[in-house]
């Protein structure tokens, strides 16, 4: 595969990628007037969840953009939100980091208040909208319950850990024999392997540029990043396009997230997943509410929610790693057992603008 049709692959699956639940653009402008409207007296305790439930009605709804997980899941969370509070609707869009921060920045531009809560894999989009006055600070109830490395992600509240996300090896075991997969990042830059892996987008992907600036850390660009280019991997934009390729038997190798695959083995696909013995890289993605939130009751109980044992049920179910202490995934090892390779906000801040503009320069996009 040449680079030309790498990019084509990459714009077909930037169309494809986007799924709203019943977002309404053209109602935007309607809601955000009456939504100017419900303004707080005076700001309600975290603990007082049954006044900050009413307020929460009075505004009607929830609107996320997220880059975690996956649309079923995001549509899943949105179900057990509405279901635990009755008349507050939920609308969540799931897309890649790249795109989901720049409609945010458009939005803003516009004067259009349209997003709640927002939660990105790029926690440096976080850091920059902090540093911006855009969003709002909020301790939710609790917190306390997050462990402790992941507790304070930002001491001043701005934001919090929404999403623990290990980057794993999968591979199609129709594909590829156990014996023969690699067991180690370094593994995969072996000759063999080219033409068989796929993986999605650093330039458009927190959790791709993530995973590129661990093996940075490790290796070096031109020692890893640019030996890997030359294996001719399949590039989609998001990280969630690599799974699909591996179920199809289009590629054999991937570079995804274990939840994902994990889900998909539990479906009865041909999946399976390599721990790297030289670690999987953990991406720790931020929640917050943006500043100027049309329905800022309504997302600080969600945010609330995020720190429930409920919540954490919830996505246990998809094998996405829980938050709080007291659950766990069934048939995968804990965070601490894949000897977890953890790039800090400072390390991603400095570091991916530069990995960005490189890999673009590398792969073409």
């Amino acid at each position: 595969m040449n680079r030309i049709s790498r990019r084509r692959f990459i714009a077909v699956a930037g169309t494809s990628s986007v799924s709203l639940i019943a977002l309404k653009g053209c109602t935007a402008n309607t809601e955000n007037q009456s939504a100017s409207l419900v303004t707080e007296q005076s700001p309600i305790s975290p603990s007082d969840e049954k006044a900050l439930y009413e307020a929460a009605k009075k505004e009607g709804k929830l609107v996320l953009y997220t880059v975690f997980f996956t649309q079923e899941i995001v549509n899943e969370i949105g179900t057990a939100f509405t279901a635990k509070y009755p008349g507050i609707t939920f609308e969540g869009t799931r897309n890649a980091a790249a795109t989901l921060f720049q409609k945010i920045n458009q939005e803003i531009q516009a004067g259009l208040r349209v997003t709640d809560v927002f939660g990105t894999t790029d926690i440096s989009q976080m850091m920059q909208l902090k540093e911006q006055g855009r969003l709002l600070q909020y301790e939710p109830l609790g917190k306390a319950n997050i462990p402790e490395p992941y507790r304070n992600l930002d001491p001043d509240n701005f934001y919090q850990v929404g999403a623990l996300i290990p980057i794993v090896i999968a591979y199609n075991a129709q594909k590829i024999s156990a014996a023969n997969v690699p067991r180690s990042w370094k593994d995969l830059l072996q000759g063999q392997y080219r033409e068989q892996i796929a993986t999605g987008s650093g330039a458009a992907s927190g959790q791709v540029g993530t995973w590129a600036i661990a093996m940075q850390q490790k290796y070096g660009w031109d020692e890893y990043i640019v030996r890997f280019n030359q294996l001719n991997p399949k590039l989609g934009r998001s990280i969630n396009d690599v799974i699909p390729v591996l179920v199809s038997g289009e590629r054999a190798i991937g570079i995804a997230t274990l939840g994902q695959t994990l889900t998909r083995k539990a479906q009865g696909d041909p999946l399976e997943v390599v721990y790297p013995t030289d670690g999987a890289v953990v991406v720790v993605g931020p929640i917050s509410i943006l500043h100027d939130a049309p329905h800022p009751n309504a997302a600080k109980l969600f945010m609330n929610f995020l720190m429930t044992k409920e919540y954490s049920e919830l996505i246990a179910k998809y094998y996405e790693q829980p938050l709080i202490a007291g659950v766990s995934i069934p048939g995968a090892k804990t965070l601490k057992d894949m000897q977890p390779i953890v790039p800090t906000a400072a390390e991603i801040q400095r570091d991916i603008p530069e990995v960005i503009r490189k890999w673009r320069n590398e792969f073409g996009a």
